[in-house]
């Protein structure tokens, strides 16, 4: 529970299209800089979408911190058994290097994005669990080792708690990587990470884990590593919220729950859709039927990629955001920059999931603090204002 009131900032003013470019506005990592890091999540892909110099200039104003939104994914570096693919996310990592920025990489063991070629053998005959274990850690030390020293942790596990099941249970998916090793195939990913870079930290990452029976699951899971050794740092909470689903109270207790267990905690994937669904499923822009990314991949071990920008393009003309529907955004990442500087002592990063509305996953949902052209919406302001 909430302890003490949640203070809402000081109204931005609100327009029916952001106004200002989001250069004229003070420094969100400068602001934060004595709690958190302030993340990016952004790829810089050279052939398609590229990052501008007005973008870049960007990112240096407002960020210190950058995940690749995809080109460290294994679909990306490792799309076959022979070969590796490293060249966009050695950009990203110039990048940073070059501007002082910490970098996370993202993500090590997922059921999306992976290619089927490591659960598979001769004739496309499943693997024995031996060789996939094998594949994991050659992956792994590939990987972690090419970056050791640069990147500061891992998103090691991404998403594997299921949606739907029971509370008393880890409740973990029935994966491409569940299926070959079983349960023990997060605590390979986390030990074999640890192995190739002993100093990174090292994250579970997923969504809605910070409310409800996924949050049980979580604890579940969580216990069981640290009691079996594990060496994991910290939990990743998503944050792919809604104005219809805003879990302030939730994400409060989720927090405290695991301060508890001795746990860091990052705020990954941070945006706010004005419309349609705001958790972590696989949604169309105008709303439709929710589907679980497990149900949309069809076969396990089918890889899955993300369409140019975001998983779906929006049908039809983007309906611009009211007034009132950009100021309930600003009131909302307001209330969550409060909540998190009340947990600054164990939150080390706040990583928003993109840069502006037209690269986010989500472009007709206007999830993110910039619009389409680069230009400040009133959440930015909001969220300066919300430092305490």
């Amino acid at each position: 529970m909430l302890v003490g009131p949640v203070l809402c900032a000081p109204p931005a003013p609100a327009t029916t299209a952001a106004s200002t470019p989001a250069t004229q506005f003070a420094s969100l990592a400068g602001t934060y800089k004595h709690d958190f890091l302030i993340g990016l999540a952004i790829d810089f892909n050279q052939d398609m979408n590229p990052v501008s110099r007005e973008e870049q200039e960007i990112i240096r104003r407002h960020f210190n911190c950058i995940t690749p939104e995809n080109s460290m994914k294994p679909q990306s570096v490792h799309p076959a058994q022979d070969r590796w693919t490293f060249e966009t996310a050695d950009r990203l990592v110039e990048f940073c290097q070059s501007n002082d920025m910490t970098i996370i990489g993202h993500t090590l063991v997922w059921h999306a994005q992976t290619p089927s070629w490591f659960f598979e053998g001769e004739n496309g005959q499943p693997v024995t669990r031996e060789v996939a274990i094998e594949r994991l850690k050659k992956h792994i030390y590939t990987e972690v080792g090419r970056y050791k020293g640069k990147t500061k942790g891992w998103d090691v596990v991404n998403e594997a708690i299921s949606d739907r099941g029971p509370a008393d249970t880890e409740n973990l998916r029935s994966s491409p990587w569940f299926n070959a090793i079983g349960p023990e195939f997060i605590n390979y990913a986390f030990k074999f990470a640890h192995e190739a870079d002993p100093q990174a930290e090292l994250y579970y990452n997923d969504y809605s884990i910070e409310k409800g029976v996924k949050h049980q699951n979580s604890l579940i899971l969580l216990r069981r590593l640290i009691k079996e050794g594990v060496p994991i740092t910290g939990v990743g909470i998503q944050g792919h919220w809604g104005l219809h689903n805003l879990p302030y109270a939730e994400l409060d207790r989720a927090i405290e729950d695991y301060k508890a267990l001795g746990l860091r905690v990052n705020i990954t994937e941070f945006d706010i859709t004005i419309s349609g669904q705001g958790g972590g499923q696989l949604t169309p822009s105008t709303g439709g039927p929710a589907t679980t990314r497990a149900q949309s991949a069809g076969p396990a071990s089918r890889p899955t990629t993300r369409p140019g920008r975001g998983f779906f393009r929006p049908r039809g003309p983007i309906v611009p955001p009211t007034p009132e529907q950009l100021q309930a955004q600003a009131t909302a990442y307001a209330k969550f920059f409060e909540i998190f500087q009340k947990h600054s002592e164990v939150i080390d990063r706040v990583t928003f999931w993109g840069l502006n509305d037209a690269r986010s996953w989500r472009p007709g949902q206007a999830p993110l603090i910039l619009d389409s052209a680069n230009r400040a919406k009133p959440a930015l302001q909001a969220i300066i204002n919300a430092k305490q």
